[in-house]
């Protein structure tokens, strides 16, 4: 199990790789610079610096002020400085520093009044200290998460005595990390205990619906523009037990005040808790804007808050992704068929990748591992030689269950992740009622293929002409399909519509291809060049519905000119000859 503090230097990384230094600086986090103070003439910036956690007996609050002309800190700093939190002052005082830089050691106690420790000026009543002892404040403080706001005035600089009047008041906000437990009801009446860690502000009013399979809690925001323009990312995490399979799915849907998360706002985390699975809310300043925009539209006035709901998502999201812990590696898992029941074969499909730059790692070692109960059912070592791989394991009777699907020793570096998914009898991965789970009954309707099948694979008459799901071929088509298309609205209408005819006549060419070799050497003639000028998608940026439908219609047109076009034109050719 990770510590917090392992937990913070985990959420500090993946804060640094979102963003540049220069923007890591926001409402919400462990740090914040107010930018641009004009003070006589001078343009001062100031920073407020505090752990994200207060777990030990004391912690260090730093302000620092520094000439941002020059680089250097100011000298002699008198700083009016207030502390609120939920509305409420904790305390207001002058602090001064005369080389600009005012650590202060706080002492959270049990006393009833805040008390501050240091010697006090005669001008203003500034309390300071020394490097060997510096400011002390003890008593009733940060003893609960949630957003701290630091009201700052500059009232001297240059000379303790030059002192200034109406220099402007800034805030900034800070951020302790509120980890609270709620106990729920589950459908059949049993106590479930649920936790959310918020990065952000307090949240609050939690309940888990077991009928729809959601859950839903609200957090403080506020969404004027001098606020939302500080805040670099809202960060809360959803835990609950991984034996509960009642809200254990494959991939879950995310709402903020009743509106639709992007897919990358809302990941499903098994590894950094033994025995707990933690769905992470992120929502990243352009999203925040986005939430923003739609409640506009809605001609609703903006709320004081942002009510999160998460439930099962409708609609199963193959490939499923998890990172290992140093996000080195990311691993795809998907399987085959989608009704993992005891004494039936199932097919894991899995790409093991570099997790920046999302590219398949060729010749990569792992070992395979299922795990039931703690007790391990199934391991093997393999070579995934283009990245993409696949292992078969049947489940016997009494092998049912929560299950998990683990990664070990991924290219020999001992890093690892893993999945979550239940094998029951009778019923489908994830858990509708009556035997047939939601998810999957939505699945049908839309009719996606799976990744692949026992007869040869999700691209049946390329499986088929290459002789391996696991070709490299096959998987260029598949990487296309699940990495660019998939991922906009144009890229997943044409997929459905595409489906509707391609699997209507595929397993029949492919089983030809199987009993005729010399059918499958000519299927491979005539499909050889329409793939590889589908390999110049890999080339180009596909990030948009307008460069999806862009670049589709140039290749339907370079494949119409290269299976008509260029026939045509040898046949007009010998026509005039003769």
């Amino acid at each position: 199990m990770m510590t917090p503090l392992s937990k913070f230097g985990v959420f500090a990384m993946i804060v640094c790789l979102l963003f540049p230094a220069s923007s890591v600086y926001g409402h919400g986090l462990g740090i914040e610079t107010i930018p641009s103070i004009d003070v006589q003439g001078k343009n001062l910036s100031v920073t407020v610096e505090m752990p994200m956690y207060f777990e030990n007996e004391q912690e260090q609050l730093t302000i620092t002020a520094t000439e941002n002309t020059s680089g250097e800190t100011a000298k002699n700093v008198t700083f009016l400085i207030g502390l609120f939190h939920g509305n409420e002052m904790i305390f207001r005082n002058y602090f001064f520093a005369d080389d600009g830089i005012l650590p202060i050691k706080i002492i959270p106690t049990q006393d009833e009044k805040i008390t501050i420790h240091g010697q006090q000026d005669s001008l203003l009543g500034a309390w300071h200290g020394t490097d060997s002892n510096p400011v002390e404040i003890t008593g009733p403080l940060f003893e609960s998460g949630g957003l701290y706001t630091f009201e700052i005035e500059i009232r001297t600089i240059d000379e303790p005595t030059n002192i200034i009047e109406n220099s402007g008041i800034y805030n900034a906000d800070l951020s302790i990390v509120d980890s609270v437990t709620f106990m729920q009801k589950d459908s059949e009446n049993n106590d479930v205990k649920f936790g959310l860690k918020s990065y952000f502000d307090s949240v609050s009013n939690f309940v888990y619906d077991h009928n729809t399979k959601e859950i839903q809690f609200e957090m403080p925001f506020d969404w004027s523009e001098k606020q939302m323009s500080h805040v670099s990312v809202v960060h809360v995490e959803t835990h609950f037990p991984k034996d509960f399979t009642e809200f254990l799915s494959p991939s879950y849907s995310g709402y903020a005040n009743g509106i639709e998360l992007f897919k990358s706002s809302v990941s499903v985390d098994d590894y950094t808790e033994e025995d707990e699975r933690i769905v992470h809310f992120v929502l990243l300043q352009d999203h925040l804007r986005f939430l923003k925009n739609e409640m506009r539209n809605s001609g609703e006035s903006l709320p004081d808050n942002i009510v999160f709901t998460l439930s099962t998502s409708e609609e199963i999201a193959f490939p499923l992704e998890a990172y290992t812990k140093s996000e080195d590696f990311k691993v795809n898992l998907s399987w085959d068929p989608l009704e993992v029941e005891p004494e039936v074969s199932t097919n894991f499909i899995f790409t093991i990748r570099d997790a920046r730059t999302n590219d398949p790692l060729r010749s990569s070692d792992y070992t395979f591992v299922i795990i039931q109960k703690g007790n391990e059912i199934y391991r093997i070592t393999g070579l995934a030689q283009v990245g993409g791989e696949f292992e078969k394991f049947t489940f016997a009777e009494d092998q049912t269950g929560p299950t998990i699907i683990k990664f070990e020793n991924i290219r020999n570096t001992g890093q690892e992740t893993e999945f979550g998914l239940v094998v029951a009898s009778g019923s489908k991965v994830s858990f509708g009622e009556e035997g047939k789970s939601e998810i999957v009954e939505e699945f049908e309707k839309q009719e996606i293929v799976n990744e692949t099948s026992e007869n040869g694979g999700g691209c049946l008459i390329a499986t088929a002409t290459y002789g391996s799901e696991m070709a490299l071929e096959v998987q260029q088509l598949r990487e296309l399909r699940d990495n660019t298309l998939l991922n906009t609205e144009s890229g997943t209408s044409f997929m459905k519509s595409f489906n509707d005819v391609y699997y209507s006549f595929s397993p029949i060419i492919a089983d030809m291809q199987r009993e005729n070799p010399v059918f499958k050497e000519i299927v491979k003639v005539a499909i050889t060049p329409m793939i590889s000028s589908l390999s110049i998608l890999n080339y180009v940026d596909m990030d948009s519905e307008s460069s999806v439908l862009g670049y589709g219609i140039s290749l339907i047109l370079l494949n119409l000119g290269m299976y008509l076009g260029i026939p045509a034109v040898i046949i007009i050719g010998i026509k005039r000859r003769n």
